[in-house]
């Protein structure tokens, strides 16, 4: 009865051990955040989000805020680093809407799957995973965007700028 008993505690334990985590209360307030600015994005028509991103700057980690004030406020010429896409989308044409996956945690950095339905092009969705971080004050931040293991955000504007 003893040994049943033992053997029924550690079958639970690995069935609990083994449950989902549910998500903790970073991955919700990093999604909130990415949220808040996916809501305030499908809001500007026609790419004016570019004239009114200043309005969201809070949202985004201080470097890759500037960098890419940068390379949105160059002159499309051979000198000056440029965006050809809308960085948000990782296309040239707007969402028509949004859809976040779970949220893993990976170190300190939450990261997002983000499925965008697109306006006016042949095929509707691409995808891209946010990279959220906590800044100094302890909020999340959108700290970087990736489009494949190939391609994200940081480095392609580091990349421009470099030119």
């Amino acid at each position: 009865m003893k040994r049943m008993f033992v053997c029924t505690l550690i079958g639970a334990t690995f069935l609990f051990a083994a449950a989902p985590i549910p998500a903790r209360f970073g991955d919700s307030a990093a999604t909130a955040v990415l949220k808040k600015f996916y809501s305030w994005y499908l809001l500007q028509p026609n790419h004016e989000w570019t004239e009114h991103f200043g309005r969201i700057k809070a949202l985004f980690d201080p470097g890759l805020y500037t960098m890419l004030q940068t390379v949105l406020h160059s002159k499309a010429n051979q000198q000056e680093p440029i965006i050809d896409f809308d960085p948000f989308v990782n296309a040239q044409w707007d969402a028509a809407s949004y859809a976040f996956g779970a949220p893993t945690t990976k170190g300190s950095d939450v990261q997002v799957p983000v499925t965008l339905n697109l306006s006016g092009h042949p095929n509707p969705k691409t995808t891209l995973t946010a990279v959220l971080r906590k800044n100094a004050s302890g909020s999340y931040v959108i700290y970087n965007l990736i489009y494949d293991p190939k391609f994200n955000l940081r480095d392609f504007l580091r990349k421009q700028l470099k030119k």
